[in-house]
Parts: C-alpha cells; sequence; structure tokens
C-alpha cells in the first residue's frame, strides 16, 4: 500500500476544508485537523497559509482547465454536443463542489481582482469555448458569436455562484446532477436559438 506524502495530504486537506468552511472561513488548524497532521508540518510544506491556499487552488483549476479543454478540442463530436458536456461540467462542478467553485472566484467577486488562477482560467475556458464556436459558424459576426456565449457562460456562472438566487421550475433547480444536466441542455439550447 502506497501512502500519500504528507505534502499532497495537506493540498487535498484544504480543498476539503474550503468545501467545509468555505475561503474565507479556512484556517490552518482546520487544515492540520483535516489532513491528520499539525500546524509545523503545514508551515514546513509551505511558507504560508496564503501560498498553500493558491497552490491547492491551482491544483484544483488545472485539472478543470485538461477536462473541459479536452472536450472543446474533440473534434470528433458535434459542437452542440461539446458546448452541453462543458456547461454540464462546469454547472454539475458548481453543484457538486460549491466551496471551490466560489473560493475560484471569490477574489473577481468581492474584490474585481480578474487575475487570480480562477477568474484566469474561466476566461481561458470562454476565449476556448468561443473560438471553437467561431469555427462552427463562419458567417457569423465573430464579435457577435463571442458576445452571445458570454451571455450564456455569464448565467451560467451566476448559477453556479448563487444557485437559489432566482426561483425556477424544479428540473432547473441545482439539486441533482440530472438537473445540472438539464440545465446544460437548457443553456446551450439558448445559445444555438440565439445564433
Amino acid at each position: 500500500m502506497n501512502k500519500v506524502p504528507t505534502r499532497q495530504l495537506i493540498i487535498e486537506a484544504v480543498l476539503d476544508c474550503i468545501e467545509k468552511y468555505g475561503i474565507d472561513k479556512l484556517t490552518t488548524r482546520k487544515i492540520a485537523e483535516e489532513a491528520g497532521t499539525n500546524i509545523a508540518s503545514i508551515n514546513y510544506h509551505f511558507r504560508t497559509k496564503d501560498d498553500l491556499v493558491a497552490e491547492a487552488l491551482s491544483m484544483s483549476i488545472n485539472h478543470m482547465m485538461e477536462d473541459v479543454f479536452a472536450a472543446i478540442d474533440n473534434r470528433q463530436q458535434p459542437f452542440k454536443e461539446t458546448l452541453v458536456e462543458v456547461f454540464f461540467y462546469l454547472i454539475d462542478g458548481g453543484f457538486r463542489f460549491p466551496g471551490i467553485t466560489t473560493a475560484h472566484l471569490y477574489n473577481a467577486v468581492t474584490q474585481n481582482h480578474y487575475d487570480s488562477p480562477g477568474a484566469l482560467a474561466i476566461n481561458k475556458v470562454f476565449d476556448r469555448m468561443a473560438e471553437r464556436a467561431i469555427e462552427e459558424y463562419p458567417r457569423k459576426d465573430p464579435d457577435e458569436v463571442r458576445f452571445l456565449l458570454s451571455q450564456v457562460v455569464s448565467s451560467i456562472l451566476f448559477t453556479m455562484l448563487v444557485p437559489g438566487f432566482f426561483p425556477v421550475a424544479g428540473q432547473f433547480r441545482l439539486t441533482s446532477s440530472e438537473n445540472c444536466q438539464t440545465l446544460a441542455q437548457r443553456y446551450a439550447a439558448v445559445f444555438f436559438e440565439s445564433i
């Protein structure tokens, strides 16, 4: 049986704690308890709590980007299916990991800092989706395609961050992965109806 290195346990504990308590209530003590280690061990592996959180969130967002880029770049799949797949990945991820989702966009939303790794990653995902959409619709104005896609992605992000803000019909509430799939299909339909 392979033992997980302490450094990796600490990083995973950060993500678990963010999910349990939220980014704004994250403490080194909670991380140490979750990792089954002590604060001295955290200090040994990471210079500061901010460095630790940044590394954990970076690992998480890089994983998301790999998955989403693989879907967007899959030219074997029709674009309509790709868009539904990417939208579902984002929506379902927000549903299953609301704390991590909030943490990735926390500085962008609360302080208008759009240079955080999470905000930059979402923009890269958007740019890659827009490039693919523009390729799929070469006769459409590229600026219009980007605008329409930005409106749908903005709605998705708002839904991910504050899922209960607007009262909507049951099948569109973020209460299950099945509903996330329904919502992803509906958001994709909105884009394709508009284009």
